[in-house]
């Protein structure tokens, strides 16, 4: 129980990471990942729901904090994923967690601009990670394919869309003006999240893309994956700490990204960059395993530690 009171929010979206990058490994063929993480991450979910249960004042603690608030959409992600795994063996089942998930995430979104844009602002607390909660709900769009809801997944890509356009430019004259706290300086490196949540689900949900929005925002992926590797050396200079889950996610969906617009330069008849773009997801998947297989090591070294009184 005490193991359960003090699991991280971060954790949320490191498992969104973490199945998001099994599922790329299940595209190269390595289908027992995929399981496996699936496994670990339903198993965390009902420890979370746990939690949700047990220590409710904690977790509305944590709610009312801006920071970790904007995370718990993690929450609602990992069951999109869950839900999309789900589906291929019990569908009815599959496709009530995903759309709950969406419901969930709908409501989040909702409460989160009350409590933190139309009641109070704050710049400090306006950081890359309020794009978890922005544009999290686009998961739906990554694994949703096969629920046969078109309707619903192309409203989903437009909001995302327009949300990451409007919040973008925002967010980056912020971080340009107003210094980043060591706190929450990990929450930098989900600007690469968004854009890449954004290439995804358009060429995934909507019929003949326009290439003038697919290049635009395939820009805004390469520039913000060049910008978490210029960070990296700095994000690595702090001792380990919840706040490095920022790194996991957006990452992994930056691969998903990536191995989408090679399928798209391919079909567009565009080999040689396609052939470039095929290797960048190599280096990619490389940085990704090593970043999310060093969290998700130091979040068990942290379950497992024994609190001495």
């Amino acid at each position: 129980m005490e193991r359960i009171e003090r699991m991280p929010v971060p954790v949320l979206p490191t498992f969104v990471g973490a199945l998001t990058l099994s599922n790329v490994y299940s595209g190269m063929g390595y289908s027992w990942v995929r399981h496996m993480t699936m496994w670990a991450a339903t198993v965390i979910i009902i420890l979370y729901i746990g939690k949700l249960l047990k220590f409710t004042d904690a977790c509305r603690g944590e709610y009312g904090n801006v920071v970790p608030c904007s995370l718990y959409a993690g929450f609602n992600m990992v069951l999109m994923i869950l839900g999309s795994y789900y589906f291929d063996y019990i569908p009815i089942l599959g496709k009530g967690i995903w759309l709950g998930a969406i419901a969930l995430h709908a409501m989040h979104i909702c409460l989160f601009t009350y409590r933190n844009v139309m009641k109070k602002r704050d710049v400090n607390t306006f950081v890359p990670s309020w794009f978890v909660t922005y544009n999290g709900i686009m998961v739906s769009c990554v694994v949703g394919g096969a629920m046969g809801m078109k309707g619903l997944l192309t409203g989903i890509v437009y909001y995302g869309i327009i949300i990451y356009v409007i919040l973008i430019p925002i967010m980056v004259w912020r971080l340009w003006k107003v210094e980043v706290k060591p706190a929450v300086y990990h929450t930098m490196a989900v600007v690469l999240a968004p854009c890449s949540l954004c290439v995804v689900s358009y060429l995934n949900v909507i019929p003949n893309p326009n290439p003038a929005i697919v290049y635009g925002l395939y820009g805004c992926v390469l520039a913000s994956l060049l910008f978490i590797i210029i960070k990296l050396p700095r994000f690595f200079s702090f001792p380990f700490s919840p706040g490095f889950a920022g790194m996991t996610f957006p990452m992994a969906i930056g691969i998903v990204a990536t191995n989408k617009i090679t399928g798209y330069l391919k079909g567009a008849g565009q080999e040689s960059l396609a052939a470039l773009t095929g290797q960048l997801s190599g280096i990619q998947i490389y940085l990704t395993t090593m970043i999310i297989g060093f969290v998700l090591l130091n979040f068990l070294i942290m379950a497992l530690k024994i609190e001495r009184k």
